[in-house]
């Protein structure tokens, strides 16, 4: 570390020259120098000389508080020498010619200063405002200087140079979380948050990673990559030419961060960082235009209607894209069709009806990672389905004991319900599942298995109760081509694909608050209780969104994650694709929560095979706590419940109670508690061949509107994983 000279108004005279501390450095910025003309890059290495000697001052361990700040007030002297054309220092004069030579104007370089001081005496920030001062200081006035070196035409460039600078320290501050805490003392997230998500400093300094610190640095991820996406849609065209270094760095900086959420935020005693081929690789795809930097589009202020799973999706990906986002809910809830409610008799959280997650949910599961909230979900490995018959004879479908890609054959070959002709059928059944043509548009499911030569004991005790779990309707009607995709990667993909998984959570509350925080983080803002009461349409976009509040919002696109029938109702009649969501029939589920004073299973969920009742899940674990303990709580689902929708609740109870005592008779002495019984009318479209004609593209004749939902055209039945799907969709129309 360079020590004062006798005169404290001068900076050290005794430095190596610009180019020489900048070689020594083996910064990641340095890199990107190589890119530039000579008197450019000579230029970038002094300028960056600067940078580094200054920052070093307040890291030293050897000098005292006092002294750091003389130092830092000289180089203020020496700047302003500078610009007097008096410098008395070596790399001083240095900056002096580059100031001269580009004109830099004087505010960055002393904001860079005042940056690093504040390292002298504040090693802590409250909240990301403050923060954000701090950031802007030592990493945006760097880059609000390099571009006067770079040379532009655009003035968007420079608010392109503050957010990419916020992109940079942000992704710093995450690699060094612990680095800074041991070394400097310093942290450099806010205090706030920390507090928010119950993280303590100690935390930061060991390797074992705890739930809580995990998901806020998840949060700091999604924060820093929304940065890197703004300064993309900053970039100006025009000035890409001159902006090449920056676009290297980037790749550089983006690739860092990515490897950091890759491997989980390491907590070891060094920090990640790329190796050498890393960073050659990021220099090469950066140099050859597959890079982040290549988004064309502005940022835009984007309103998505309806918070259910798929505007929740829509909502978290627009808001890491960069833009603005405010979410719009009618209910205080999230969730949609999908969401959750405090049953006041029990004290528990209950689902509207009991909703799977599996392991072939690709998006579903990229999303809660993402939000780091999938430990609320309780995993069985593989497929695992236990059944009762009729007679109450219990089978079991288990791919658990076989490994892939064998698990479900095995599965199959030792599933009671199927006699040995079924189970030899099974296996040319299986190949014709995966090598085989897509059944026809118009076919039904049962159609299909007929075609397949399934028997009716095939039928019975295995895809008609995967066929209405899944589609949510019966073989006779349910679309052929969904229920052979949904084979195809539940059943007869990878052990992984076939994982079951269910909340710990009610279904409203899963990634909430995570995702609100998320979308707040980034500019944006979800409203509960406030819904879209109009929308105004002009010119083939739309204009105007009218709120149930009353307030006018002018945004420049619209998600519509609405369902058919609330889209329908706010789109003009005349529209095709209006007719279309009108057309679109429904299909109810369902859900009967008991509180009984016996257990009637101990295993996470039950099939009835040939029975108005489908599933029994136990949920007797939500007790834990309350003045329930002790009892027992399960819910039971009616998929494709025509029938049972139209009774009444004393005559649908009689069955759902005749059923279970048929195949427990030891209930017969059982005493109900507490019922809830929730029909959920429109629960999904009604996945049948006819519907799939009507299912709408994302795309919409307005401009600046796309669709989400389930019942769009996701490929997928009603399903959680159809809903965030569609909802990523939409989000990357505007990447």
């Amino acid at each position: 570390m360079p020590g004062l000279p006798n005169n404290v108004d001068s900076p050290a005279s005794v430095l190596p020259s610009g180019a020489e501390i900048t070689r020594r450095s083996g910064s990641n910025l340095a890199l990107s120098f190589t890119s530039l003309p000579a008197e450019k890059r000579a230029a970038m290495c002094s300028f960056y000389a600067f940078c580094r000697v200054v920052d070093d001052i307040v890291d030293s361990h050897d000098t005292s508080a006092e002294a750091k700040e003389k130092e830092i007030h000289a180089w203020r002297q020496e700047v302003r020498r500078c610009y007097e054309q008096q410098a008395m220092t070596p790399l001083g004069k240095e900056l002096q010619k580059i100031i001269q030579t580009y004109l830099i104007p004087p505010t960055p370089l002393f904001d860079i200063l005042d940056g690093v001081e504040t390292d002298v005496h504040q090693s802590r920030y409250e909240t990301f405002d403050d923060l954000y001062q701090y950031c802007y200081r030592v990493a945006s006035a760097v880059g609000l200087v390099s571009i006067e070196i770079f040379g532009y035409s655009d003035p968007q460039a420079r608010d392109y140079a503050v957010d990419l600078g916020l992109a940079f320290q942000l992704t710093n501050i995450l690699r060094d979380v612990r680095y800074d805490l041991e070394e400097y003392d310093r942290v450099y997230l806010p205090q706030s948050e920390l507090e928010e998500f119950g993280v303590k400093e100690s935390d930061f300094l060991i390797e074992k990673s705890t739930v809580e610190r995990d998901r806020l640095l998840h949060f700091q991820y999604h924060r820093a990559e929304s940065y890197f996406h703004r300064a993309a849609r900053l970039l100006p065209e025009r000035d890409r030419e001159n902006f090449v270094a920056a676009e290297l760095m980037t790749e550089v900086y983006y690739r860092l961060l990515q490897k950091l959420y890759g491997k989980g935020f390491p907590f070891g005693i060094k920090p990640c960082r790329l190796n050498r081929l890393e960073k050659l690789v990021a220099l090469k795809r950066a140099a050859t235009g597959a890079r982040i930097n290549d988004q064309r589009s502005p940022r835009k202020h984007i309103v998505v209607m309806g918070a259910g799973f798929a505007g929740m999706s829509a909502a978290y990906h627009l808001s890491r894209f960069g833009h603005q986002v405010e979410l719009l809910e009618s209910k205080q809830y999230v969730g949609g069709r999908a969401h959750s409610f405090l049953d006041a008799h029990t004290g528990v959280t209950l689902d509207n009806g009991q909703h799977i997650f599996m392991g072939c949910y690709y998006e579903c599961m990229d999303l809660l990672k993402r939000l780091h909230v999938i430990d609320r979900l309780d995993r069985q490995t593989a497929v695992r389905v236990p059944f009762l018959n009729r007679e109450r004879k219990p089978s079991l479908l288990d791919g658990s004991r076989w490994p892939f890609p064998f698990h479900m054959l095995g599965a199959l070959l030792y599933y009671r319900e199927l006699s040995l002709s079924d189970r030899l059928n099974m296996l040319r059944f299986g190949w014709g599942l995966i090598l085989g043509p897509k059944p026809d548009e118009s076919t039904t499911a049962k159609e299909w298995m007929d075609s397949l030569h399934q028997s009716e004991r095939a039928c019975l005790a295995l895809w008609e109760p995967f066929c209405v779990a899944a589609l949510n309707e019966p073989m006779k009607t349910a679309s052929a081509c969904l229920l052979w995709q949904v084979l195809r990667q539940s059943l007869f993909g990878s052990a992984e694909d076939g994982s079951i998984y269910v909340s710990q959570v009610g279904l409203s509350d899963l990634m909430m608050p995570e995702l609100e925080r998320s979308v707040q983080a980034t500019g944006g803002a979800v409203h509960h209780g406030e819904g879209v009461h109009l929308l105004e349409f002009e010119d083939q976009q739309i204009t105007k969104v009218r709120t149930t509040k009353g307030r006018e919002i002018t945004p420049d696109a619209c998600v519509s994650a609405l369902s058919w029938q609330a889209l329908s109702s706010l789109l003009p009649e005349d529209q095709l694709l209006t007719r279309q969501a009108q057309q679109i029939q429904s299909s109810p589920i369902v859900a009967v929560h008991l509180l009984v004073d016996q257990l009637i299973h101990d295993q996470p969920f039950v099939g009835f095979l040939d029975s108005p009742v489908h599933w029994v899940f136990d949920r007797t674990r939500q007790l834990s706590g309350t003045e329930h303990e002790g009892n027992y709580l399960y819910s039971i689902v009616i998929s494709a419940a025509y029938e049972m929708r139209a009774m009444k609740n004393d005559q649908l109870m009689k069955t759902i109670w005749d059923e279970l005592v048929h195949h427990y008779p030891h209930l017969k002495s059982a005493q109900i508690l507490h019922k809830v019984v929730y029909k959920s009318t429109d629960a999904t479209f009604a996945a049948r061949p006819e519907t799939e004609k009507l299912r709408p593209k994302w795309k919409t004749p307005w401009d600046n509107l796309v669709l989400a939902g389930d019942w769009t055209q996701t490929g997928l039945p009603a399903t959680l994983e159809g809903a965030v799907l569609s909802g990523s969709r939409a989000a990357h129309t505007f990447y």
